[in-house]
């Protein structure tokens, strides 16, 4: 049984553009994502077990990702407003029958969630999503099956926020990841340019560290030196953002249905 590990970007970002990209030591800060992925997995990764693909959408500018490709680790081009979709296509692409799916935004995402994650998909979960991570630690993942027959009648939707709206919350396995550290204030998502300084804040804080840094680690880090106050102007404006286009999304497949 194979397991793409998806992390889903694009470069079109009209916030922060091609946030993936900008550099922290020299290197694109995504590249820290991927290397705690690949530290995390490394076996599984050597034995044909796992992949990571960067799923994008099919557009001209996210070409630039292939600068990421080497073994085990691939570019897919995809749906372009469809993020469900684009996945389904990765999957049959790549013969995924498992599915880690990995948000690009969420750099520090817990690899130890991921881990939990992949061990339920294995046991035959169909949808499984880790809790108790503050946000933009937490990650999902569900088998191909299940993905597709989610996406029955929502081929042709517009799916890029909160997509997960369309997956039986019946079936849904929350997988907790015990977690000592409870604090509103923690977000760990790229978003704006005050995202961007507060990961590299705490990348360069590690240093070459931060590929083995545990969750608690980085999290009590941000809270003892307070790392937090970077992205306290920009966290109403994310939700607001957020909601916004989810509803409009919504709105959207009703006028249409």
């Amino acid at each position: 049984m194979k397991t793409g590990i998806f992390i889903t970007a694009r470069l079109g970002s009209t916030r922060l553009k091609k946030k993936h990209l900008l550099e922290v030591n020299s290197r694109p800060i995504l590249y820290f994502l991927i290397q705690r992925i690949e530290n995390e997995f490394q076996s599984e990764l050597a034995d044909g077990k796992a992949e990571i693909i960067i799923v994008t959408s099919d557009e001209e500018e996210n070409r630039e990702f292939e600068r990421f490709i080497r073994n085990k680790i691939g570019v897919f081009y995809g749906s372009v407003h469809n993020i469900p979709l684009r996945h389904l296509q990765a999957a049959k692409k790549y013969f995924s029958d498992l599915i880690i799916a990995i948000d690009g935004d969420d750099i520090l995402c817990s690899t130890k969630g991921m881990r939990a994650v992949y061990e339920a998909l294995l046991r035959g979960v169909p949808y499984a999503k880790t809790v108790n991570l503050p946000f933009g630690m937490n990650s999902n993942g569900y088998s191909m099956s299940f993905l597709e027959s989610s996406l029955a009648g929502h081929m042709e939707d517009t799916l890029e926020t909160g997509w997960g709206r369309i997956f039986d919350q019946n079936q849904l396995v929350d997988v907790p990841i015990p977690f000592t550290i409870s604090d509103d204030l923690l977000r760990f998502t790229l978003d704006y340019a005050e995202d961007y300084q507060f990961f590299k804040a705490v990348i360069n804080a590690f240093g070459e560290a931060i590929v083995t840094a545990q969750d608690e680690e980085i999290v009590r880090l941000v809270v003892e030196k307070k790392l937090y106050r970077i992205t306290e102007p920009v966290a109403k404006k994310y939700w607001e953002n957020f909601n916004r286009t989810k509803e409009k999304e919504i709105i959207t497949k009703k006028h249409e249905s």
